[in-house]
């Protein structure tokens, strides 16, 4: 009887080991190896991400335009160099915005690479979080890297004739991640634009002392040479009046 039990219990040892070594060995098989890993954070190190201004058809007429069609203001949000063994997880929020999340893979991507999100309401500021994670093998899942990218607001006033000439001054960019306000807006780009042109005008004065500056300096360091010159030109006129006189006598 005991060596029946001794037999069985070294059966029920056996199956054990065998069960242990093969959940190890599929442990091994579906982890990611350093070299997979490696590789897919190479690609990861590829992916960058902006945003592009762009302009769609709507598809409507215009009457106050000769029926030409009307386009309507978008920002594309781009991520460049996905691959087949990427994905992308993207994460918005924002005042105003309801927070959401959506992936993305290769397959939503051109034939360049490039994954674009069209982003139509430019009314509001929003924060996007892009977390590229691995889609290869035992490494699926795997985060990689994640980039932050804002998507500005577009700026209403810039369209207006007083930003005309000065669309690099902050509150006439077409796109702002600050919202510009009505209230001070006139008075804040007048005193701008004054600024400039007392600018303009420094400027101006700076230029015309320059070069009365560089003609003294040009002056002073040629003065030996000027003044023999000068003598010389007197020495040739004293001469010809001397010898217009003695021919008169």
């Amino acid at each position: 009887m005991m060596e029946k039990n001794k037999f069985l219990m070294l059966i029920v040892m056996m199956l054990a080991s065998i069960l242990v070594i093969g959940n190890v060995k599929a442990e091994e098989g579906n982890t990611c190896s350093a070299t997979d890993l490696n590789k897919m954070r190479q690609l990861a190190a590829n992916v960058k991400a902006t945003y592009v201004p762009n302009s769609i058809k709507t598809g409507e007429k215009s009457d106050q335009m000769n029926d030409e069609e009307i386009l309507e203001d978008v920002l594309d949000l781009k991520v460049y160099n996905v691959t087949k063994d990427l994905s992308l997880r993207f994460d918005y929020s924002g005042e105003g915005v309801v927070a959401g999340s959506f992936v993305l893979s290769y397959a939503d991507a051109d034939k360049d690479g490039v994954v674009t999100v069209r982003q139509k309401d430019y009314h509001r500021v929003i924060n996007y979080v892009i977390t590229v994670i691995a889609n290869y093998g035992s490494c699926s899942g795997q985060k990689l890297k994640t980039i932050r990218i804002t998507l500005p607001m577009f700026n209403y006033y810039s369209r207006l004739e007083v930003c005309e000439g000065i669309q690099d001054y902050y509150l006439c960019q077409p796109y702002v991640t600050t919202e510009v306000g009505s209230a001070d807006f006139f008075d804040k780009v007048e005193n701008y634009k004054a600024k400039m042109l007392k600018n303009e005008v420094i400027k101006v004065d700076d230029d015309n002392n320059n070069v009365i500056t560089a003609t003294f300096t040009g002056v002073k360091k040629h003065k030996y040479l000027i003044v023999g010159i000068v003598v010389g030109i007197g020495v040739v006129a004293t001469v010809l009046i001397l010898k217009r006189k003695k021919s008169e006598v």
